[in-house]
C-alpha cells in the first residue's frame, strides 16, 4: 500500500473507526482517539513488515477491538496487582457524571468489561462463543457477564429518564 492509498483509506474510514471506538470507550473521546491512533499505527507497522494483505474497514474495526481488549486485559492485571498489594483500594470503575440519557453515555457508566461485551455482541454481532474467546472466559461466564451488562445498561437508561 502506498502512502497515497494509506491516506485515502484513512480518510474513507476514520469516522467509522472513531464511532466504533467511542462506543467501546463509552463516550470517552480521549480514549477513543487513542484507540483510533493505535489502530492506524498498527496498520502502518504491519504494512512495513509485510505481514498484511488487503485492508478494509472490517480489518480496522477488528484491530480497534483487539487494541481495546489488550488494554482491558492490561488494566485487569494492573488492578489485580494493586488490589493484592492494597486490598479494596481501587474502585471497580471510575464514576462518570454524564447524565445526558444517550446510550453511549449510559455505556460509559458501565464497568469496562460489561461495555466491551455489549459492544461486541450488539455492534459487532459476535456470538457469545466468539466473545468468550476474545475475552478469555468460558461461554457460561460470558453469558453471565452479558446478562449483568444488559441489566446494568437497562438500569442506567431507566435512571437517566427520570
Amino acid at each position: 500500500m502506498t502512502g497515497e492509498s494509506l491516506i485515502g483509506l484513512y480518510e474513507r474510514t476514520v469516522d467509522e473507526v472513531y464511532r466504533y471506538a467511542t462506543r467501546l470507550t463509552g463516550g470517552d473521546h480521549a480514549a477513543a482517539e487513542e484507540l483510533v491512533q493505535d489502530t492506524y499505527l498498527q496498520l502502518i507497522r504491519r504494512q512495513r513488515d509485510g505481514s498484511i494483505g488487503e485492508v478494509d474497514i472490517g480489518w480496522l474495526i477488528v484491530s480497534c477491538r483487539h487494541r481495546f481488549l489488550d488494554g482491558l486485559k492490561r488494566d485487569r492485571r494492573r488492578i489485580a496487582r494493586e488490589q493484592h498489594a492494597t486490598p479494596a483500594a481501587m474502585p471497580a470503575h471510575p464514576a462518570d457524571d454524564t447524565s445526558d440519557g444517550s446510550t453511549t453515555a449510559a455505556l460509559g457508566r458501565l464497568a469496562t468489561d460489561q461495555r466491551a461485551v455489549l459492544v461486541m455482541r450488539y455492534v459487532d454481532g459476535l456470538s457469545v462463543a466468539q466473545i468468550a474467546a476474545e475475552i478469555s472466559r468460558s461461554t457460561h461466564a460470558t453469558n453471565s457477564l452479558l446478562a449483568r451488562a444488559r441489566a446494568a445498561l437497562r438500569a442506567e437508561l431507566q435512571g437517566s429518564e427520570s
